[in-house]
């Protein structure tokens, strides 16, 4: 009965060490790593964003020229 009842925190135990360990065995990126990806990432949602903006302008205009909707 006490062998059932301890299991599960044995199991926690186990599993919460061996995240420690993954996490000791991670390379976090530097401060200038970090912010080079953020500017990165920040020109590319810029870019899709007027991509899409664009689209949408396209086909407003198609389906305004079409008069699909009144």
């Amino acid at each position: 009965m006490l062998e059932r009842l301890t299991r599960p925190f044995r199991q926690l135990r186990s599993f919460l060490k061996d995240v420690w360990m993954e996490l000791q065995r991670v390379v976090w990126p530097s401060h200038e790593e970090t912010y080079a990806f953020t500017g990165v990432v920040i020109v590319a949602v810029a870019i899709v964003a007027v991509w899409v903006g664009l689209l949408d302008i396209i086909f407003t205009n198609i389906v305004g020229a079409l008069r699909l909707y009144k």
